[in-house]
């Protein structure tokens, strides 16, 4: 960094710290490129190294009052946090995938088991059972989206918005995973999830 560039860094650190969105434009142009630089050197991935950078920003412009009065340049602190956001990023998806991994450890034990004919005959059963007890416009807005209506669709022959009927299938995806979490408690919980969820999602996208 040239001695003029840390002359002007000072001289907005302070006004940063204010909340000024002046400065927050002269450190994202200050830093912007060589933290991206950086993270998709890590991720290979331009999305997630820009979703991550601007985390990094979001996270220091929120917490602004934390920085320290006696600093002359941010860019130590903002590589730092960017250093804490990449490992943060990998110890979730190590998490993930082990979440997954020991999820499909279960299933191919309930195949090998002859059990999964019998969830999906269940699951199935349940939905139908779910279906019966909605309500009103609910239940007339799900049966046409099971007919492969489209949302416009719906909305113009009912005369609702498009966002109302989003809302009653989103209220009918939540009633029928409550009513299979309920009805299949004493099986493995995330496998149940997992099937519920891709399940229901043949039904209601």
């Amino acid at each position: 960094m040239t001695q003029t560039k840390a002359n002007d860094e000072s001289t907005y650190i302070s006004r940063f710290k204010n909340g000024e969105p002046e400065a927050f434009n002269f450190f994202f142009n200050c830093y912007w490129q060589e933290l991206y630089i950086v993270a998709y050197r890590h991720m290979r991935d331009e999305d997630t190294a820009k979703d991550l950078v601007q985390e990094v920003y979001i996270q220091i412009w929120e917490k602004r009052d934390l920085i320290n009065d006696n600093y002359i340049s941010l860019r130590p602190y903002f590589f730092r946090t960017l250093k804490n956001r990449i490992l943060n990023y990998y110890a979730s998806e190590k998490v993930r995938k082990e979440v997954v991994e020991q999820m499909l450890l279960r299933m191919e034990s309930i195949v090998r088991a002859g059990d999964s004919t019998t969830v999906y005959r269940h699951l199935e059963s349940i939905v139908e059972e779910s279906i019966s007890n909605l309500r009103g416009l609910m239940k007339i807005v799900y049966q046409m989206r099971a007919d492969n209506y489209s949302i416009s669709q719906i909305a113009v022959q009912l005369g609702i918005a498009e966002q109302t009927v989003k809302n009653y299938l989103s209220e009918s995806r939540a009633i029928l995973k409550k009513e299979l979490t309920k009805r299949f408690a004493d099986h493995d919980n995330l496998l149940i999830f997992m099937i519920a969820s891709s399940f229901i999602h043949d039904f209601l996208m």
